[in-house]
């Protein structure tokens, strides 16, 4: 890159910090779209485990986390220094404190929606330290790092420009391997089927995806100064528009789909969709042109319902249908970009000369490269991840008791519902709709 004058790293530094206040308020939009989705007997469970999880992974990325990500390397595996980090500017590799410790809340709170309505308290902070201490950071070392032993291995580095892999594909994992562990709730699959649990507002639902939406363009847009603070403006137009067109037209595809398989105009699976071009538009919005996030918004709109339908079918029950939104189509966003990558965009933000299949032979390197960290995040994630939910399992501190996920957890926990107008209506309805109360 070329040398940065004081007056446009300042400008650049101010802009990345207001781009992390929108990732920061993607929190709102987490906790709106999973408490909707949840039943009005859990709303204080989710919104306790929320607040938990930005509160401990502050803390976490403060004292080890932002060290391990881009502290001085060893031998370009991890990071050694800068814990308990005091905010000298020049250590920040790429991503400064604040921006990168939002796309690690981020990561993290992803999981909480696989986990809703039967898991312990408890849970939430083991895995939030898990994934915002060690796992995330060790990823992003690897993945954003230049220098890294993986962006060492040949022509082309990873392309993943704002979290396709390192935060969504990695949270979507995490949640996937949880809901396997701790199992389907109380009524999910009965006699062989699937029941329907559906979620007490659908209102917080919709409002949730457009805060989500919104925030997202600071994911998005912020990341263009983290890779080239004298990016012309250009440049942060075209991933706006890029998110923009993405969201729309898996949004658009998902209803479609839906109505195509069911018959009905299902809304919740269209805010799912929006959700979906979201995440496949992440990794590649800085490196594509706009038919192309068209093009992968549509993927993203067929792909996600099938995923979900195809969970169901395993015995899988994701009650936010998280892991089919985040990790398959994080997943897809970084292979796709082996064949859609544009050497002038990829040029213009990384320095690098690699691009996709679509525009050069060299999209062969960049393949390789995007498949082998595609399948170091699922190696390191899914083992990290196995361990420690099997292990709660064994040790039966992973599910609530059968009480306390039919009285509702706010009941048993929490000292009572969100809404105390449902409290009655709760406990008297105990013993129907095949015992799960709504």
């Amino acid at each position: 890159m070329a040398p940065v004058d004081d007056a446009t790293s300042s400008i650049a530094s101010s802009l990345i910090i207001l781009n992390g206040f929108l990732v920061f308020f993607m929190q709102v939009g987490f906790i709106a779209l999973e408490t909707g989705s949840g039943r009005a007997k859990n709303v204080r469970n989710i919104l306790l485990k929320n607040l938990l999880d930005a509160m401990l992974t502050a803390i976490c990325w403060w004292a080890v986390g932002y060290a391990f990500a881009y502290g001085q390397t060893a031998n370009g595996i991890i990071g050694y220094s800068g814990f308990f980090y005091e905010g000298d500017l020049a250590m920040g590799h790429q991503r400064p404190w604040f921006l990168s410790f939002t796309f690690a809340v981020a990561c993290s709170v992803i999981v909480s929606g696989c986990l809703a309505e039967r898991t312990r308290l408890v849970v939430y902070p083991l895995y939030t330290v898990l994934i915002t201490a060690l796992v995330h950071p060790l990823l992003v070392h690897w993945i954003w790092v230049d220098y890294s032993w993986l962006n060492s291995l040949g022509p082309c580095r990873v392309l993943d420009f704002a979290g396709g892999l390192a935060v969504h594909a990695l949270g979507g994992l995490f949640g996937l391997i949880g809901a396997i562990a701790v199992g389907p709730r109380l009524g999910r699959f009965d006699d062989g089927a699937v029941k329907d649990l559906p979620g007490h507002d659908m209102a917080f639902v919709t409002l949730g995806t457009f805060m989500l939406w919104f925030g997202w363009f600071g994911f998005n847009s912020g990341s263009v100064y983290v890779y080239q603070p004298t990016a012309p403006s250009s440049a942060v137009q075209l991933v706006a528009m890029n998110t923009t067109l993405s969201a729309s037209s898996a949004g658009l595809a998902s209803l479609a789909v839906a109505c195509w398989l069911s018959g009905t105009y299902d809304l919740r699976v269209c805010c799912n969709g929006v959700l979906s071009g979201l995440v496949i538009v992440t990794g590649i919005c800085g490196f594509v042109d706009p038919w192309a996030a068209a093009v992968c918004g549509l993927i993203a709109g067929v792909v996600y319902p099938l995923s979900s339908h195809a969970l169901l079918r395993l015995g899988i029950d994701d009650p936010l249908d998280s892991s089919a939104v985040h990790l398959v189509n994080g997943v897809a966003g970084l292979l796709l970009l082996s064949f859609m990558a544009k050497p002038h965009h990829v040029a213009l933000l990384t320095g690098g000369s690699c691009g996709g299949l679509f525009y050069s032979t060299a999209g062969w390197a960049q393949l390789g490269i995007q498949v082998l960290a595609i399948t170091l995040t699922l190696a390191v994630g899914g083992v990290s991840a196995a361990a420690l939910f099997f292990v709660l399992r064994r040790l039966n501190l992973l599910r609530v008791d059968q009480l306390t996920e039919l009285a509702g957890i706010d009941n048993i926990d929490h000292g009572g519902p969100a809404y105390p107008e449902f409290n009655m209506q709760a406990l008297h309805g105990m013993g129907s709709h095949n015992g799960v109360v709504r």
